[in-house]
C-alpha cells in the first residue's frame, strides 16, 4: 500500500515537470515574439526556464532564438543612441551553440512556434555574425580568439556545405592565415588543403597552396594546384599571372615569353595587367620587353605608381645582375672587364635611381621601394632626402 501512495506521488511530481516544462517555453516565446520583451525573455529564460532543463532540446532551441534576438536587440538600441554600451556581447555566440546543442540533443527538433529560427538557419544565420567577430579578432591580431570563433563558424556552415561553400572556403582561409600569423604552418597548410576541396571561386586559396609549393620546388604539385586554379576561375588575373610564374619556375622562356605576349595584347589598355605581365619578366630577366610594355602602360597612366616602380626594378635588376658579373671578374682577376662592367653597373643605375624617384614622389609611402630608393642612393653615393631617411629609420625600428 505504501509503494504504490509513494509511486503515486513521484507521478505526480513527474507529471508537474513535464508540465511546466512546455508552460515555461510558451511564456518565454509569448514575451520574445509577441511583445517582443528581448531582455525581459533572456532573465526568464535564463532564471527560469533554463536551469534542471538542460537536457530538452525544445529549450535549447528557444534558448537560442532569445539569443540571437538579443544580439539585434542590443545592435538595434546601439544604432539609435551611439554611447550606448552593449550588455551582453557573446549572444551570438551563446545562440549559435544553443542552436548546435539543440540538434545535438535531437536531430529532429522542430520550432514550437513558426516566428522563430530552426536549428539550421538559426546556426547559419548566427555563423554570418561570428565571422564578423572573428575577422575584428583578426584586425586586433587576436588569432587565437579568431581560430575559436571561425572553429564555430565553420561547424554551423557544414550544416549546408554545398549553399555555404564560398563562405566555408572563406572562413577555412582566413582560419589558415590565423594559423599562419601564430607560426603554425601545419594547420595553416590543412585549412588551406580543406578550402580547396569545396572548389570555390576564390582565387587566393588556390594560390597561396601553389605558393608553398614553390617553396618546396613542388613543380609537380604547383602545376596541379595552378590547374584547379584556372577551372574554378578561369578569367581571374592573379592566375594568369600564376602561369607566367610557373613557367618561370619550371625554366620554360619560350612559352613564358608567348604566354606574355599573349596576356598582354589581351590586355594592353590595362595597366594593372601589363604591370603583372611586365612583373614577371623583370624577374625572368627579359628586361627589355618588360620596358617596351611598361611603357605602352605609362602612355595610358604616366603617373600610375606600380609601372614607374616596375620600371625601378627593371633597372635596379639588371644593374645586380652587372654587379654580379664584377664580383665574378675580380674573383678571376680580371680587373679590366671587371671594370667595364662595373661601368655598366653605374650606368644602368643611374636610370634606375631616376624611375626610382618619379614613383616615390608619386607615393612616398611604400615601404619596399622606399628601402630600393634607399639602397640606389647609397650605391651610388647620393645623398639621401631627409624625409626618406627618416622612413627608413621608422622601418628600422619595427
Amino acid at each position: 500500500m505504501k509503494k504504490t501512495f509513494l509511486f503515486v506521488i513521484l507521478f505526480f511530481f513527474a507529471g508537474q515537470l513535464l508540465i511546466a516544462q512546455p508552460a515555461c517555453v510558451k511564456d518565454v516565446i509569448y514575451a520574445l515574439v509577441s511583445k517582443n520583451e528581448v531582455p525581459r525573455a533572456r532573465k526568464m529564460m535564463e532564471e527560469q526556464c533554463f536551469p534542471g532543463n538542460e537536457s530538452s532540446a525544445d529549450v535549447w532551441l528557444v534558448r537560442a532564438n532569445v539569443f540571437i534576438r538579443l544580439h539585434e536587440h542590443e545592435l538595434a538600441r546601439q544604432k539609435e543612441d551611439p554611447k550606448y554600451q552593449i550588455r551582453w556581447p557573446d549572444a551570438a555566440i551563446i545562440a549559435n551553440e544553443s542552436f548546435y546543442k539543440a540538434l545535438e540533443i535531437k536531430s529532429d527538433v522542430k520550432v514550437p512556434d513558426p516566428r522563430l529560427l530552426d536549428p539550421k538557419d538559426g546556426q547559419l544565420f548566427s555563423a554570418y555574425v561570428i565571422s564578423d567577430m572573428a575577422g575584428q579578432a583578426m584586425d586586433k591580431r587576436d588569432y587565437a580568439e579568431a581560430i575559436r570563433l571561425l572553429n564555430m563558424v565553420i561547424r554551423s556552415y557544414k550544416v549546408d556545405p554545398r549553399g555555404q561553400a564560398r563562405y566555408l572556403a572563406y572562413a577555412y582561409l582566413d582560419l589558415s592565415n590565423s594559423y599562419k600569423s601564430m607560426g603554425d604552418e601545419e594547420n595553416s597548410r590543412k585549412m588551406l588543403l580543406e578550402a580547396a576541396k569545396l572548389n570555390a571561386p576564390i582565387p587566393d586559396i588556390y594560390l597561396s597552396l601553389y605558393d608553398l609549393y614553390k617553396q618546396e620546388n613542388d613543380t609537380v604539385k604547383a602545376g596541379e594546384i595552378l590547374q584547379h586554379a584556372r577551372k574554378v576561375a578561369p578569367e581571374d588575373l592573379d592566375v594568369k599571372g600564376y602561369e607566367l610564374d610557373f613557367l618561370a619556375m619550371v625554366g620554360d622562356s619560350v612559352k613564358l615569353i608567348e604566354a606574355a605576349l599573349k596576356m598582354f595584347e589581351q590586355y594592353k589598355d590595362n595597366p594593372i595587367v601589363i604591370n603583372i605581365v611586365a612583373g614577371h619578366l623583370v624577374n625572368n630577366k627579359q628586361y627589355l620587353l618588360a620596358e617596351e610594355m611598361i611603357n605602352t602602360g605609362l602612355a595610358i597612366d604616366p603617373n600610375n605608381f606600380d609601372l614607374n616602380q616596375q620600371m625601378t626594378y627593371r633597372y635596379f635588376y639588371e644593374a645586380a645582375d652587372y654587379e654580379d658579373i664584377v664580383e665574378d671578374l675580380k674573383k678571376q682577376r680580371k680587373f679590366t672587364p671587371a671594370t667595364v662592367a662595373l661601368e655598366k653597373f653605374n650606368e644602368i643605375l643611374g636610370v634606375a635611381v631616376i624611375w626610382a624617384e618619379k614613383a616615390y614622389n608619386i607615393y612616398n609611402d611604400d615601404a619596399q621601394h622606399n628601402r630600393m630608393y634607399g639602397q640606389i642612393l647609397v650605391r651610388l653615393a647620393m645623398p639621401v632626402p631627409e624625409e626618406l631617411q627618416e622612413k627608413l629609420n621608422s622601418y628600422r625600428k619595427h
